[in-house]
């Protein structure tokens, strides 16, 4: 249904729960029941009851979803062939188990707490990046929410939460598995190794043509034309409404002034400051001052080093007393204040060379002004426009005649499932590029699909991308003109893999007849390397992280290979040493992933167990009833 608000029981928890319960179920199965069931009961498990009316919104819900995928109704016996009511029934079951055994333990949330995490899920995070409870309730509506339901749910979930997680609270790994890691993890190995480049071959000549269409007619899979789909893409972005927003010069002037410290520099002055220990010495270097003495004088005879009177070349802003900081900003150059009360005792302040500040005048800034005045409305417009459109989808308009309603601009791809266009080039400027293109490949043409999403955060101004697929060219084979060019280099690329395998081989072939690796690598003009202290799972620097699988697969004074800058090079070694030290502490990463799956097995016994203490009995005759008469057309 609605993907944002699921983002808040998207945690890995929730998924490995909600996955192992429904597997619980489905190993151990449902007791069918056909009395002792209310009118609008549909199942029961322990004390909680899975209403009809509750099920069957529920139900409406995925099959609309489905539905829209597939862009034709739903029959009764299909919803039954794709497994659709016992699949929805088990996740409900599911939750309903875990409701249920919360409340038996006393399990409870304030209703500050669930305030709390609804306000801090950044899924309803407005334009400045904190809760928006405008965009929270418009969400809310815009997807058949109301506040009381969604805050029961996430209430719900949050206490689901609780019971797994306090079941794995405390796991530890066995003493024996840590220690057998620790020496997995530990063990080193010394090698010799050498890389052998394309550039150490000799480039293989340009083949015949009958020897390239030879090779062409046995890999003519390999030059398939991709499956290209034509895609009709709207973007509702705040840049795409910014242009139609009008902003009055009053109201940039406004802003203007509004920010005035933002378009200038602040002024600096060279700050010095005594600190006296009480008022009556204070005073008397005041008056001293006054009389003629010098500031510097003063300073000298309290035997004060720089250190102790600097304050440097600073702002307003940089002053952390603001006493001191209003007597040092209204002397004039070269002046010295009275008696200054500061906020560590009383002060004498001297100013020495002044910088003045400067702003930058409204003509020069008016344009940059207008820009984030218009961004900032339409971002404030962005929700409605994003109603608008989807009312008008709603109602059977295709993006080209909403996009002309709207006032913006329907974008149409050419493009295969990698955002290339039909002569190799990469389709620039597609927002929501990876989740466009994965949901129009699993599209059809004409079929509604859910808008994408795009980030909101500070660097991106968040909105929607909508898209059709408008038309699909499948899949064909290209001629051996049309290929040309890749033939060539793909039958090049296969001699230089045919050359460089060979050339290992001789070298190996080499040592085990008896010539030492350092001269078998030598005589094959390479350069020896040597690595010591690799361990799995490690980075080394200088060695390539091509090599490090291979190596931990070799025994002690063996020769191996390995592929190594995407298959274009061999790496040759020979393992020198293999030692496993004394064992310190694993590492923490791995044992938490171990301590995790450990958490899993309990969590799965555990769901096993609560199925059959709780019991689960549905009322068959109910679901019958919903699942024959709940099509979607």
């Amino acid at each position: 249904m609605l993907k944002t608000l699921r983002k808040s029981a998207s945690g890995i928890v929730a998924k490995i729960l909600m996955g192992l319960l429904i597997v619980s179920f489905a190993v151990w199965g449902i007791a069918d029941v056909f009395r002792g069931f209310g009118t609008q009961t549909l199942a029961t498990i322990g004390d909680t009851e899975i209403t009809v009316p509750e099920f069957r919104q529920i139900y409406q819900e995925r099959l609309q979803q489905i539905s829209q995928q597939l862009k034709r109704g739903i029959t009764p016996d299909q919803a039954r062939a794709f497994g659709i009511p016992d699949q929805l029934l088990n996740e409900q079951l599911a939750e309903a188990a875990l409701n249920d055994q919360a409340k038996s333990l006393g399990l409870a949330l304030s209703d500050a707490e669930i305030a709390r995490r609804v306000q801090s899920n950044p899924a309803f995070f407005g334009p400045g990046g904190s809760f928006d409870p405008n965009y929270f309730a418009q969400l809310l509506r815009s997807n058949g929410f109301t506040e009381a339901r969604f805050v029961a749910a996430e209430r719900s979930l949050a206490l689901r939460q609780q019971l797994i997680q306090s079941l794995g609270g405390g796991i530890d790994v066995p003493q024996t598995l840590k220690d057998a890691i620790a020496r997995y993890e530990s063990e080193e190995r010394s090698v010799n190794y050498a890389m052998l480049t394309a550039a150490a071959l000799t480039a293989p000549a340009d083949p015949s043509d009958e020897e390239l269409r030879a090779f062409f007619d046995a890999r003519k899979a390999a030059f398939r034309a991709p499956e290209f789909r034509k895609i009709a893409v709207l973007v509702l972005t705040p840049q795409a409404l910014a242009s139609s927003e009008s902003v009055t010069d009053a109201e940039v002037e406004a802003a203007y002034q509004a920010n005035l410290a933002s378009y200038g520099t602040p002024e600096r002055r060279v700050v010095q400051q005594i600190v006296f220990p009480n008022a009556d010495e204070a005073k008397a270097a005041a008056d001293r001052i006054a009389a003629g003495t010098a500031f510097a004088d003063i300073v000298a005879e309290r035997k004060l080093e720089p250190r102790d009177v600097d304050l440097g070349d600073v702002t307003r802003g940089d002053m952390i007393d603001k006493a001191v900081a209003d007597a040092a900003f209204s002397l004039p150059a070269d002046g010295t204040s009275g008696v200054v009360t500061g906020r560590f005792g009383p002060v004498i302040v001297h100013v020495g060379a002044i910088t003045p500040g400067s702003t930058r005048p409204l003509a020069d800034v008016a344009g940059d002004i207008r820009t984030q005045l218009q961004l900032d409305a339409a971002r404030r417009a962005m929700l409605t426009k994003y109603d608008a459109v989807e009312d008008d989808r709603a109602s059977g308009a295709q993006l080209a005649e909403i996009a002309g309603r709207a006032g913006l601009t329907l974008q149409s791809v050419d493009t295969d499932l990698q955002g290339r266009a039909p002569d190799g080039s990469t389709i620039a400027d597609l927002p929501g590029r990876a989740e466009v293109l994965r949901g129009a490949f699993a599209s059809d043409v004409g079929a509604e699909n859910d808008p994408v999403t795009l980030p909101q955060n500070a660097g991106q101004p968040g909105g929607y991308v909508w898209y059709e697929v408008e038309s699909i060219t499948p899949p064909r084979e290209r001629t051996f003109e049309e290929a040309r060019a890749q033939v060539l280099e793909r039958w090049k690329q296969d001699k230089t893999a045919e050359a460089l395998d060979a050339k290992v081989e001789a070298i190996k072939a080499k040592v085990a007849a008896g010539t030492p690796f350092d001269q078998a690598v030598n005589e094959a003009g390479l350069e020896l390397r040597a690595a010591n202290g690799l361990r799995r799972g490690r980075t080394a620097d200088g060695v390539p992280q091509d090599i490090m699988a291979a190596v931990f697969e070799t025994p002690e004074g063996s020769v191996g290979s390995s592929l190594a800058e995407g298959g274009d090079s061999r790496l040759l070694f020979q393992v020198l040493r293999v030692s496993v030290p004394t064992a310190g502490a694993p590492d923490e990463k791995l044992m938490a992933d171990v301590r995790q799956s450990l958490e899993n097995d309990l969590m799965t016994e555990y769901l096993v167990e609560l199925q059959g203490i709780l019991g689960a009995r549905i009322n068959r005759a109910a679901l019958d009833q919903i699942v024959g008469t709940d099509a979607v057309n």
